[in-house]
C-alpha cells in the first residue's frame, strides 16, 4: 500500500483529527516539542499501513504523539508498545495516555533491544535514527511485518534516510524501500567508522568531512579551496530535488565523496588533491560551488548532475535499496542497481 492510498490516507488523517498534537506537545516547562513536522509523521504513519487488531511496537516514545495515533489506528483490537529509554518522557507520556484514555503501553528500556516479551508485531515504528538496524527489531516481527525507520545510507554524518522494510518467515529482509527524510539520531554509541574531519579554525560552523582516513591537512586544504574565492551559481536541483539528487549521488559513490558546511549550507561534494593543488566542488539546496568552474573536480560534479537529469532525476526510493548484515546489526545502503 502507498502513502497515497485513500484507506490509509483517510484512517490516519481520521486518528489526527481526533488527537489535538497540541496535548503532547504541551507548554511551558511541560513542553516536548516535535522533532518531525506533523505531515511528515502522517506520510510516516502512512507508508506504515497500520490496521485494525494489528500489534505494534514503537521505539521512541518523545512526546507520546505518535503512539497515540497507532493506538487510535489499531483500534481496541489491536495493542501499541512504545519502548523509552528517558524515564521522565515515559511517565509523561503514561500520564497522558491515562488522561485521555489512550490504550498504550509503555516500557522504559533500550530501544536497540525493543521489547521482545511483547512480540511478534504486525508493525515497528522508529521515529528515531539508530547508528545500524538491530536484528532484533526484525526477529520481533511477524512473517510478512514491517519495519519502518530512520537510517544511515551512508558512513557520511549527514546521510540519513527512511527505510520500509518487509520481513519474511525467517525475520529475513524480504524488500527494502529507502526514502527521502530522516529522523534525529538515537541516544546510542555510534560504531567508529574511517572519517576524516575537520573545522575552519576562523569560522567554526565552517566544517569538511571525508570519507576515509586521511592527512587532516587534506581536509584543511579542500575545505580552503571551497573557501578561497570559489565560484557559485544557483544549484540545478531546487527545492525538495537536492535531497534525491544528494542520495543519488551517494548511491553512484564516486571517489572524492564529502560533506561540508559553507555560509551557504550544509552540502555533498567531492574533492581532490593532484601535484600539491587542492579542487573541491559541493552542491547544497540552493548553489553549487566550485573552486573554479573548470576544475576537473566541477566537471565530475557536473558530470553527475546531469547523469541524474539524463536519468529522469530519479527519486530516492526508485533507486535500488538493500540490507547488508554486519553480526547482529543491518546497514542500508543505495546504489544504481
Amino acid at each position: 500500500m502507498t502513502p497515497d492510498t485513500p484507506s490509509a490516507t483517510d484512517a490516519v488523517a481520521r486518528a489526527a483529527e481526533a488527537i489535538p498534537a497540541a496535548r503532547f506537545h504541551g507548554a511551558d516547562g511541560g513542553a516536548v516539542r516535535p522533532c518531525t513536522p506533523a505531515h511528515v509523521t502522517h506520510r510516516h504513519l502512512r507508508m506504515l499501513d497500520v490496521r485494525p487488531g494489528m500489534a505494534v511496537q514503537e521505539i521512541g516514545t518523545g512526546s507520546g504523539l505518535s503512539a497515540a495515533l497507532l493506538a487510535h489506528l489499531v483500534g481496541t483490537t489491536g495493542s501499541v508498545t512504545t519502548v523509552e529509554i528517558s524515564t521522565h518522557l515515559a511517565r509523561r507520556a503514561m500520564g497522558l495516555y491515562a488522561e485521555h484514555g489512550h490504550q498504550v503501553n509503555v516500557v522504559v528500556g533500550d530501544g536497540l533491544i525493543g521489547h521482545p516479551e511483547g512480540a511478534p508485531y504486525h508493525r515497528v515504528f522508529v521515529g528515531t535514527t539508530p547508528p545500524a538496524i538491530p536484528n532484533n527489531w526484525l526477529q520481533q516481527l511477524a512473517p510478512g511485518g514491517i519495519l519502518l525507520t530512520g537510517v544511515r545510507i551512508s558512513d557520511l554524518p549527514g546521510a540519513y534516510a527512511i527505510a520500509r522494510i518487509t520481513v519474511d518467515d525467517q525475520h529475513l529482509p524480504s524488500h527494502v524501500e529507502i526514502h527521502h527524510g530522516g529522523y534525529t539520531p538515537m541516544s546510542a554509541p555510534r560504531a567508529t567508522v574511517p572519517l576524516t574531519h575537520t573545522t575552519d579554525p576562523d569560522d567554526l560552523k565552517s566544517t569538511i568531512t571525508l570519507l576515509g582516513n586521511h592527512p587532516e591537512t587534506k581536509a584543511a586544504a579542500l575545505l580552503d579551496a571551497l573557501h578561497d574565492k570559489p565560484h557559485v551559481e544557483p544549484t540545478p536541483a531546487p527545492d525538495d530535488e537536492y535531497l534525491h539528487l544528494k542520495n543519488w549521488i551517494i548511491a553512484s559513490a564516486p571517489e572524492g565523496l564529502l560533506e561540508a558546511t559553507l555560509t551557504e549550507g550544509p552540502g555533498i561534494g567531492l574533492g581532490a588533491i593532484s601535484n600539491d593543488e587542492s579542487h573541491a566542488a559541493l552542491i547544497t539546496d540552493q548553489h553549487l560551488i566550485t573552486d573554479h568552474p573548470d576544475s576537473s573536480v566541477s566537471e565530475v560534479l557536473r558530470a553527475l548532475i546531469h547523469r541524474w537529469q539524463a536519468a529522469g532525476a530519479p527519486r530516492t526510493h526508485e533507486l535500488h535499496a538493500e540490507l547488508r548484515r554486519e553480526g547482529d546489526v543491518w546497514h542500508a545502503r543505495i546504489t544504481l542497481g
